[in-house]
Order: structure tokens, then sequence, then C-alpha cells
């Protein structure tokens, strides 16, 4: 028994050192592989956001402003900028960090909820351990490393974190028949989430409809359902008091032209979302080309589709409780994501939209639902060793899958890169008034711009010392130093 005891001991202690080792190196690779140099979107915040806030006009509004209706406020992404720009000189490289916290943050929660829902278990130790390393190997992947080399892409996994917690705090709401509580937290979770909460708070409807009948018999359902409804509600009618002006980039019928244009390639909007946990597209044209999408893509889809069925015939089965209340919320939220995708981005982009990079942080948790349901069931002793024995291998399948994605990424070409567009920026700050013919524009967007306000811009980070125009970061990240032309006199701050 004493071996056995020991043999489990060091078996849990390998999971967990397997997980910090994981995170570790995706830690490394967000820092070093991130663009830290200011690119796409952060420049359109600069321009306005900051921009306002160095001028001193910013205001509660800008917070919550939208570029249109299909854009999302990111009130929590702004507040961060804020901190990034006066405390760390606008380095994103911070941003990719802060992701990275959100994302251990994210891991931490579900195994909190794993843990309380296989207390006094037998296997309830091994269990947890292992649930940590699946996560940490799903949850922070280099799969598709496209999600930790743009910041804000890593920062994205705030949202699934702040889902997950809206789950748990709905089901303590609808355990406690507390309707005005729910409600005041929806409204909350639409004011920090925007958009992802009204996805959240869908969820959370089906989930007290599908429980209506046991629920009915000690609490009202109907209050609880319309408690969120209104909270949602007030939230958009209060967006739409505050910015009556904002309209969306995509018509009506510009949506049905999409969808009825291209109905053949529909299949698109499941394969991709399923396939790209198990391989990333851009991992597989990265190493067979996009001729071999399909050929990785679709079987990959039909593994995870199985792993569907089983997860909603367990979910079925089960009694209601926080685990299965939350498991069942995140596999509705990456649904209702779904839907919004085809709905928001399709129209516009077409169904390849789907294979971003940055969607990998909301296709990841169809897994991390599968991980909580496998693990509650392996911790049952009543069960047969079976289920512990597929969650345990299932586990280790996924953790030498992070291991071996991990293991083939360097970062010397995102550092070559980053150091391109550094020397372009600054090729474009000492004559702003002109852009040279091959400035990366997908990158450095304010190439696009009118000259007044791309000066005003630069002016404004050589002024204040932010990312390529700050000594600190130029040193942080192992840049040559400014040209003379673009050094600030100390009496100039």
């Amino acid at each position: 028994m004493e071996n056995k005891a020991w043999i489990a001991a060091a078996g849990r202690l390998a999971a967990y050192a397997c997980a910090v080792f994981i995170a570790a190196v995706t830690t490394v690779f967000a820092w070093r592989g991130t663009l830290f140099v200011a690119t796409a979107d952060a420049w359109a915040y600069v321009a306005t956001f900051l921009a306002r806030y160095y001028a001193g006009t910013l205001s509660l509004a800008d917070f919550f402003a939208k570029r249109n209706s299909l854009d999302h406020s990111q009130p929590l992404q702004k507040v961060l900028l804020l901190v990034y720009a006066r405390c760390f000189d606008l380095d994103f490289a911070f941003e990719a960090l802060t992701g990275i916290a959100f994302g251990i943050a994210l891991i931490a929660v579900v195994v909190a909820i794993v843990r309380a829902d296989t207390k006094g278990q037998p296997r309830a130790k091994t269990v947890n351990a292992l649930t940590t390393l699946g996560l940490t190997a799903v949850v922070l992947s280099l799969n598709d490393d496209g999600v930790f080399s743009w910041s804000l892409a890593t920062l994205s996994l705030f949202y699934p974190l702040g889902i997950a917690l809206m789950l748990a705090f709905a089901y303590r709401c609808v355990e406690r028949d507390q309707p005005f509580l729910l409600a005041a937290g929806t409204l909350v979770a639409c004011l920090v989430l925007d958009t992802s909460a009204i996805l959240g708070a869908a969820a959370i409807v089906v989930l007290i409809a599908f429980h209506w009948r046991r629920l009915a018999s000690t609490r009202s359902p109907a209050r609880l359902i319309a408690a969120i409804g209104i909270a949602v509600v007030l939230y958009v009618a209060g967006y739409a008091l505050a910015f009556p002006a904002l309209q969306s980039g995509v018509t009506t019928s510009q949506r049905f032209d999409q969808f009825f244009g291209h109905a053949g390639e529909a299949w698109k909007a499941i394969v991709v979302p399923l396939g790209a946990v198990v391989a990333a597209p851009h991992r597989i044209k990265l190493l067979h080309g996009a001729d071999a999408f399909w050929t990785w893509l679709v079987p990959a889809a039909v593994l995870i589709a199985a792993g569907h069925l089983w997860f909603w015939r367990d979910i079925v089965r089960r009694d209601h409780a926080r685990l299965a209340f939350v498991a069942a919320g995140l596999m509705l939220f990456f649904y209702a994501t779904l839907a919004g995708i085809f709905w928001a981005r399709v129209p516009r982009y077409g169904f390849d939209y789907f294979m971003q990079s940055r969607y990998l942080v909301f296709y990841m948790l169809q897994l991390v639902a599968m991980l909580m349901v496998a693990a509650s069931n392996a911790a049952r002793s009543a069960r047969s060793s079976e289920p512990f024995a597929a969650f345990a291998a299932s586990v280790v399948v996924l953790a030498c899958a992070a291991l071996v994605y991990g293991r083939h990424l360097t970062t010397p070409s995102n550092i070559d890169f980053n150091r391109m567009l550094d020397a372009e920026a600054i090729a474009l700050a000492e004559d702003p008034a002109h852009v040279p013919s091959d400035c990366p524009i997908n990158h450095l967007t304010l190439c696009g711009w009118v000259p007044s306000v791309r000066i005003a811009t630069l002016d404004l980070m050589r002024r204040e010392q932010l990312n390529v125009f700050s000594p600190r970061f130029r040193a942080r990240h192992d840049l040559p130093p400014l040209p003379p032309s673009l050094q600030v006199p100390p009496t100039a701050r």
C-alpha cells in the first residue's frame, strides 16, 4: 500500500511539474515572441483613446466606445492600456503577460470547481492533478502560436475567464433564488465583457430552461430568466442611448448575399472550430501547406464531434450541480460564439475567417468543458476504472501535444519581425508626411491614415516616449538607440 501511495504521489507531482513547464514555455514565448512593437489595432487606440488621455479630454464614455456596432467596447483592456502607457512605456509584451495571467486564472477557477465537485472521492487528489495538467495543456497550448504572438489575442483569455466566473456566480444565484443579485451580476458582466456577456447570459437562460421542472418546485425560474433579460435589455438600451450614431459596417443584404452565395462553404463553420483545437490551421499550413487543411481538420473535427455527443449525453443524465452547470454553460457559450462569428464576421470576410488564430481562445472552451465532466466521472469510486483510465489517457495525450507544440517553436523569426516593424516605424517617424512604398500597412496601419492624423499620433508617441520611442523599451528588447533626430531632450518631459 505504501508503494502505491508513493507512486500516486510521484505521479501527481509529475503532473503538476509538467503543467508548470508548459505554462513557463508559453510565458517565455509570449514575452519574447509577441508583437511588442505597436501593431494593427494598437495604433487606432493610441490615436483616439490615449490621445484623449494625454490631452486631458478622456471621459467615461471613451472606455465603452466602439468603432462600429460589430466592434467590442473592451473597457478593461482600455484601463490596462493606460497602465501599460504609464508604467511600462506602452510595451505590448506586458499585455501578453497579462493575457497569460488571465489564462492561469481561468485554469485555477476551473480546477477549484472540479476540486469542490470531487471532494472526498478516493481518486480526488490524482484527478485534480491531472485536471490541472489537462487544462494547462489546453488553455496555454502553443497549438496555434498566433494566440501568443499577438498580445491583443493573448489578452482575449480574459473573456473565457469572465464567462466562467459569470456562470459560477449565476449558479449561486439560481440555487439561492436571488433574481435581483442575478440581474445585478449580469449587468456588471455586460459592462465588462460586452457582447460576450450577452452570449453568456443566453447560455444561462438555456440552462435555467433546461432545469425548469426541477427548479419550479422550490424557485421561480421565470423570475430568474426575467432578471437576466431585464439586465441585458438595460445594457443594450443604455448603450444605444449613449452611442446613438453607432452603425454596422455590414448591411442585411450583404449578410444574405454572403450566406447564400457561399452556402457550399458553410460546413467550414463546424469543421474548423471543432478541428482547430486539435490541429490549428496555421500550424497545418506551416508544416504541410494549405492544401493539407482538410486532410487534418476533418478527422479532428469528427473526433471532437463525438466528444460533443458524449458530453451532452452525460450532462443530460447528471444532477443539477455547479460543475455540470458551468461546463454546460461554457459549451453553450462556445456554440453562441460560433453563431456570433457567423453573423458578424462571415458576411464581410467569408467562412475562412473561422481560421483566425485569435478565435482559438474560444474554441478551446469545448475541451475545457469536456475535461471538467471527464474529471468528475473519473473521481467517482462507484464507477469502474474505465472513466479514470480514459481521462488519464486523454490528459497525457493533450500534455504530449502541448510539449511537442512548444518544442518546435522558436522566437528568432518573431524577434526579427519586431525589428523590421521597429525600423519601419522609425523611418516613418523621421518623415511622417511621406509613406514608404513598402510600408507594412497591415501592421503599421497609420501608413494608410491622412498625414495630419499620422503626424499627430507619432508626435504624441515621441513626446510621451511610448513604445519604440522609449529608451527603456528599446533597451528592454535589445533594439538600437533612437536616431538623434527622434530623441526627446530631457527637459521636454
